[in-house]
């Protein structure tokens, strides 16, 4: 693994040093331009430099750390706003006296990787003409920046453009009214081989499912892991809340809140009805539930509320900040379950929901850090990571892979052999 990694970075360091020798660099072509006395000549440089930046696209990276945003077009002014923001308030974009290119040189971490949208004169344009890379979200597209040292892994290459996630191999159904008074909707994902197999496997139950699978690629996600040889084989059930991405009640907010009867629901019906039907391995070990935000907030709190069914948790960018630290409390003041935790933030996300969230719950980052020294001073089998990105899809779809290996790595002893065992075949 080692060895794969140095390679890994050996390429990345050549593939950086030669596109970064190709780079348009602004300070250069201001000075030439200045040098142009000639108008033809002025135009012909603008448009010999717009043509390099489009063939590389934009952000245009000089080095490292430095990533130019570039946009050209009519406008009194030009704006950005992301998570080099923190999506609270705005970067303006100088004009280059005598043309309509606008530009912003940005000082960055050279493995960050943020999202972003721009902003013309007084309306919202989105995303940025001249970057093809989008990640999409409940709120839209955002524009990407992925600096030199961020490691893009292959199986989102292809959708860059911001295609999004697809059904194929999932297998719907819907939960009648129990629990909670209206019916829940999951997606199934089988691995590669389930229908010839007569094995159990590990069970990961994600929230926000259907935003997962379109936002996250995540059946994607699973097929190369698994095909790859770095994770065993699971079963992923995909949980969709009502009224998804609406204010009408419910939703994920009434879902996710701390909410008892959600966190039953899931132990007392969602468990049973998944493994009555699909080779689950039927044990709290071997269950694993993950979320994004709100949805990380739950991720911790359904596992903590019932350990008896569910050993596993991954809160991403949880909102842990709620209620003034309600679940972070909660922890503290119980005898330690029966759990491991894998908890993540980005670093740019101290500022998640400002303007309708608490100002004194706005700070996820600060939160996660002080869920993490409970978790430590409580004696928890615990990972905690910081990532440089921000409360974003494009940071949840990476980084559920590292949860992933991190709980369910592929063992030389075979993929049965850190869990109890099932007997018999169960067929769906």
């Amino acid at each position: 693994m080692e060895r794969l990694l140095i390679i890994a970075l050996a390429v990345a360091l050549f593939s950086t040093s030669c596109t970064t020798e190709r780079m348009p660099n602004i300070e250069r072509f201001k000075k030439d331009l200045a040098a142009s006395a000639d108008g033809s000549a002025r135009m012909e440089r603008v448009e010999d430099f717009m043509q390099r930046v489009q063939s590389v696209h934009a952000p245009v990276l000089e080095d490292d750390t430095t990533a130019v945003f570039i946009y050209r077009g009519p406008a009194e002014r030009v704006r950005i706003t992301g998570d080099m923001t923190q999506w609270d308030g705005e970067i303006a974009l100088e004009r280059i006296t005598g043309t309509d290119v606008f530009y912003y040189r940005g000082i960055f971490p050279a493995s960050a990787r943020m999202e972003y949208m721009m902003l013309v004169d007084d309306g919202f344009m989105g995303k940025d003409p001249l970057n093809p890379h989008v990640v999409l979200s409940g709120f839209g597209g955002f524009s990407e920046l992925a600096m030199p040292w961020y490691a893009y892994h292959a199986v989102f290459q292809n959708v860059r453009d911001g295609t999004p996630g697809g059904y194929e191999r999932l297998v719907r159904h819907v939960l009648p009214v129990g629990i909670m008074d209206y019916a829940t909707e999951v997606h199934v994902y089988a691995p590669p081989g389930y229908d010839t197999s007569s094995v159990h496997y590990p069970v990961v139950f994600i929230l926000d499912g259907r935003d997962y699978i379109e936002f996250a690629h995540t059946p994607a996600v699973l097929d190369s892991l698994i095909l790859s040889g770095v994770v065993d084989p699971v079963l992923a059930v995909f949980v969709s809340p009502p009224n998804r991405h609406q204010q009408e009640m419910p939703n994920r907010m009434t879902e996710y809140g701390l909410n008892s009867d959600y966190a039953r629901f899931m132990a007392e019906e969602i468990v049973p009805f998944v493994e009555e039907r699909y080779r689950g391995l039927g044990d709290q070990s071997a269950r694993l539930v993950a979320g994004d935000s709100y949805a990380g907030l739950a991720s911790v709190f359904i596992p903590f509320q019932h350990s008896e069914v569910f050993g596993l948790s991954y809160s991403q960018s949880g909102y842990l900040s709620l209620q003034s630290d309600s679940m972070i409390r909660m922890v503290e003041r119980a005898a330690p379950r029966p759990v491991r935790f894998f908890v993540d933030v980005g670093l740019y996300e101290e500022k998640v929901g400002k303007g309708w969230l608490p100002e004194s719950e706005i700070n996820f980052l600060k939160a996660n850090r002080r869920f993490s020294g409970v978790l430590a001073a409580m004696g928890y089998d615990y990972v905690y990571r910081e990532y440089p990105e921000g409360h974003t899809w494009g940071n949840w779809r990476a980084h559920l892979m590292d949860a992933l290996v991190h709980f369910f790595a592929a063992s030389e002893l075979g993929s049965s052999s850190r869990y109890p065992q099932r007997n018999g075949n169960r067929n769906r």
